[in-house]
Order: C-alpha cells, then sequence, then structure tokens
C-alpha cells in the first residue's frame, strides 16, 4: 500500500483528501504544521508529501529545504499544493527545489490530483 503525508494546516482540506486517498487504498498520515510533518516524514516514511505552504511554525519552502537533509527521505516526491494565490515566480520558485515536482491550487480536481500523485509515486519506485 502507498502512503501519502498531507501536511497542512486546513483540517477540511486535510479530511476531504485523506478521505479521497484513502478510498484509492493510499495509508494517509496527517500533520498539522511544518514541524509535525518533519516529525512524521521521518518515521513514517511516505512515498509522497502533499505540502502547504503558509502554515503557522514552519512554511512550506523551510519543510522542503529541512526534507532535503533527510537522506532516507530527501528523494520522496513533493506536490505543493495551496489555497493562496501565487504568481508564476513563486511556483518557479519553489520548482527549483529538487524533491518540488507540482505547484497547484488547492481547488484543483482530486481526480487530476490523484493522476499526478500516481505517477510521481510510480516514477520514483
Amino acid at each position: 500500500m502507498l502512503k501519502m503525508l498531507i501536511v497542512d494546516d486546513n483540517t477540511e482540506f486535510k479530511t476531504m483528501v485523506s478521505c479521497y486517498f484513502t478510498d484509492l487504498n493510499y495509508t494517509v498520515e496527517l500533520a498539522d504544521n511544518g514541524r509535525e510533518g518533519l516529525q512524521k516524514v521521518r518515521t513514517f516514511k511516505p512515498d509522497i508529501i502533499l505540502l502547504d505552504i503558509m502554515m503557522p511554525d514552519i512554511g512550506g519552502i523551510e519543510v522542503l529545504r529541512e526534507l532535503q537533509t533527510y537522506d532516507d527521505v530527501s528523494q520522496v516526491p513533493v506536490i505543493v499544493i495551496t489555497g493562496t494565490y501565487f504568481d508564476k515566480n513563486m511556483s518557479e520558485l519553489f520548482r527549483q527545489e529538487p524533491n518540488c515536482k507540482e505547484f497547484l491550487a488547492k481547488t484543483t480536481e482530486l481526480s487530476y490530483l490523484a493522476k499526478k500523485v500516481a505517477a510521481l509515486v510510480k516514477k520514483s519506485l
């Protein structure tokens, strides 16, 4: 079973995405902020991470950069998914991080997100 970590401070979003991917036979772990996400990534060892940008404590870019220092999970693909509008330059900034594979809006259809997740997981295995 594939494992997904969702790091986001929006409970409704996390619950909706978690239920959707659980129905697709993913094991899903949730983290409410960047610090908790960094702790869980080391024990849970996900196959993919969905990461919000704006969170209390530690933001998305800091999480992305910290993940690069963890040898055992530095290659885990990350989809940055945000409810905040960012221009093209912002998404390009995040895509410069080696583990950031996609930059999507939270309004993205779940079926589209699922296709992106499946393709990235398949590519990384």
